[in-house]
């Protein structure tokens, strides 16, 4: 009797097991994944949605990190979304050469190796290739190269300007990764109680060797920063269609 009763327990735990386990499974594979695509179709201007993965706090032992972007605009079926944290840390190129956004390496970057790593092969397929425009430096007369074809790229002068309305909006924190990789971080500038960063945007500077960014408290600087600086911080930014 005593065996048959702990069998019974047994096959009982095991059962109740084992439905734990596929319910986790589908919370991790179905329920999570469409509560979150959901969000994103419903998503408004200023709102923060979940969609990827990257390592963020330099623990690769428990895996990557979750990604929150900005919602910055919403046209037609698409939404416009930039990461709410600084992701990495990365030179706009690779050496202090004559470059433009169409030249440089961070975008070669932000095409390949960050958008394969972030994002699963259904979640590349809703970002969609877009246009991206050749923005001249509002202030300086410098070559912007020409227009792209790109799923992930940086903000523009004037779109930073644009979709950002103030200096303290534009203040940003870097992620643990981000500055294990060098980001530099103020502590004399902080948001949310966390010391900020500098960002790299994709306009020229006052040269074809310098490239804008916005600083710690949140002003673009047009003059900009040597493109081979490796100190700035990366806040990718792209489309997501939001129906199909």
């Amino acid at each position: 009797k005593r065996k048959k009763k702990a069998k019974k327990v047994f096959i009982a735990i095991a059962s109740v097991a084992c439905v734990c386990a596929i319910f986790l499974i589908l919370l991790k594979t179905v329920i999570i994944p469409k509560q979150r695509i959901n969000k994103i179709k419903t998503a408004n201007v200023g709102d923060i949605i979940v969609f990827g993965a990257y390592e963020q706090d330099n623990n690769t032992s428990n895996g990557k990190e979750d990604i929150e972007w900005l919602v910055l605009a919403k046209e037609d079926n698409k939404i416009l979304v930039i990461s709410d944290k600084a992701l990495d840390c990365k030179p706009y190129n690779q050496s202090r050469d004559y470059v433009t956004w169409e030249t440089c390496s961070l975008r070669n970057w932000l095409n390949n190796d960050f958008i394969n790593a972030a994002f699963t092969a259904e979640e590349r397929a809703m970002i969609p290739t877009v246009t991206v425009s050749a923005d001249m430096n509002p202030e300086y007369n410098t070559n912007p190269g020409n227009a792209t074809k790109d799923k992930v790229f940086l903000l523009s002068i004037v779109e930073a300007e644009k979709y950002f309305t103030s200096d303290e909006a534009r203040k940003c924190v870097p992620t643990k990764y981000a500055i294990s990789n060098g980001a530099s971080t103020s502590d004399s500038y902080t948001k949310g109680g966390k010391a900020t960063c500098l960002w790299w945007l994709r306009s020229p500077g006052f040269d074809q060797f310098i490239a804008a960014y916005v600083n710690y408290f949140g002003p673009v600087l047009r003059y900009g920063r040597s493109v081979g600086n490796v100190s700035n911080s990366v806040r990718p930014a792209m489309w997501i269609t939001i129906d199909g």
